[in-house]
């Protein structure tokens, strides 16, 4: 009787466990990093380190705690850090970690507070200026002008490139130049490619356009979509099927 009664806890136990799958898992992420704090824009020029990050998933939203100083804690409030990141990014983006925090993924909005040892999301309809944002998909693409790129722009295309860019970013400027010599193989392909600039002005595109021959069309990405589209860096480039889907965030001629 006693074995049988034994049995029954460990298959309750077994039953309660896979009903409950423990949903933290360990990564390495390596960071530029200065002055002991994580660097985002010309990340080559500085030093990098490797930190670890406790991965949570929630309503379909992935975020991470970076032990920054490396104790082993996570959430140390002022010390760590929390973030995300897009599914093909090596890195998450991260901001110092407060008693409240918020994070976007898509067009929706949570926050990770203190009470949970920020491990569960809440989510709120503050509207914030909040930069730890991501995206698993397509969302509408904002521009200067008031105009917006809406998921029409995908539908006649077996792919459609959104490719963030600026005047000053030289690698920037190789990959439109070599856009534009291919433009008939894209065609081919059925590769909708779009650049759009930030971080300079209009007067330095159309200079640049009339210098090296592009046909693009200006436009620049607004603030809040910069957000959205986590532009940290540039070049940044997503790569959307005609549904929508995130399929790459990088873009290769070959």
């Amino acid at each position: 009787m006693k074995k049988i009664f034994t049995i029954v806890l460990f298959l309750f136990g077994l039953m309660i466990s896979c009903s409950n799958p423990k949903s933290e898992t360990i990564e390495s992420f390596e960071f530029a990093i200065y002055d002991d704090l994580p660097i985002f824009e010309d990340e080559y020029l500085y030093s990098k380190e490797f930190r670890k990050g406790l991965k949570f998933i929630s309503d379909e939203t992935e975020w991470y705690l970076i032990d920054w100083n490396q104790n082993g804690i996570y959430s140390e409030i002022g010390v760590d850090y929390y973030g995300v990141k897009s599914p093909f990014k090596n890195r998450p983006i991260v901001a110092i970690l407060k008693e409240e925090n918020f994070l976007k993924h898509n067009e929706k909005t949570f926050s990770i507070e203190k009470e949970t040892n920020f491990r569960s999301l809440k989510v709120t309809s503050l509207k914030l200026d909040n930069k730890i944002s991501y995206i698993s998909n397509f969302i509408p693409i904002e521009l200067t002008d008031g105009s917006v790129l809406e998921n029409a722009i995908l539908e006649s295309y077996d792919k459609t490139v959104i490719y963030y860019w600026a005047t000053w970013c030289a690698p920037c400027v190789k990959k439109l130049e070599q856009v534009e010599n291919n433009r008939k193989q894209l065609e081919r392909l059925n590769i909708n490619f779009i650049p759009i600039y930030s971080g300079c002005h209009l007067n330095e595109v159309i200079e640049l356009n009339e210098k090296k021959g592009f046909n693009f069309a200006p436009m620049e990405v607004s603030e809040k979509s910069a957000v959205s589209y986590q532009i940290s860096g540039l070049p940044e480039t997503y790569v959307f099927d005609k549904n929508g889907n995130l399929i790459a965030e990088r873009f290769e001629l070959e």
